[in-house]
């Protein structure tokens, strides 16, 4: 193949939204394998939990030893200090809400890694609306019963993720 249409396959391939690894997590989810299902539905689960201050039900979600680091606070190690950290708005009577839209994951046997952008949203108990925005990075490890666990949580603000792409509910 001449050099100029290799050159055009390379660039096809690189602005192609299907060759994209977040397009293919967001918009084709019945192309997931069943470990990536599992992660992405783990990540639903958690969701729902953490929006409704159910944290103790997630307790088996996190491995022993998992660590938590948020953006902007100090890591929380283990179980009971992540679902104490994780508890904290439900408990002083704020209202949360948090998106996300996966950008990749990698499954190594036993080990899993995700990326995602987030957006949260953590409405105060006088009504005032903070509002946050970054990427996660996590780590699950596949454990008993074939299950997957968070065992590291890493958040940060990040510039590119924008308030106008939280997806829609």
């Amino acid at each position: 193949m001449p050099i100029k249409a290799c050159l055009m396959a390379v660039a096809l391939t690189i602005v192609t939204p299907g060759a994209s690894p977040a397009y293919a997590l967001d918009s084709h989810a019945e192309t997931l394998s069943t470990e990536e299902q599992m992660i992405t539905d783990w990540g639903k689960k958690w969701q729902q939990l953490f929006e409704n201050g159910d944290v103790e039900q997630m307790r088996d979600m996190y491995e022993p030893d998992a660590v938590l680091m948020a953006h902007g606070a100090l890591p929380q190690t283990g179980v009971d200090a992540i679902l104490s950290f994780l508890g904290r708005n439900k408990a002083a009577g704020n209202e949360v809400t948090i998106d996300f839209a996966n950008e990749d994951i990698t499954i190594d046997g036993l080990r899993a890694y995700l990326t995602a952008k987030y957006w949260m949203t953590i409405t105060l108990a006088d009504g005032q609306a903070l509002n946050f925005k970054g990427r996660s990075f996590l780590v699950y490890k596949k454990g008993r019963h074939g299950l997957w666990r968070l065992w590291r949580d890493m958040d940060n603000q990040a510039p590119d993720v924008l308030a106008e792409d939280r997806p829609a509910r």
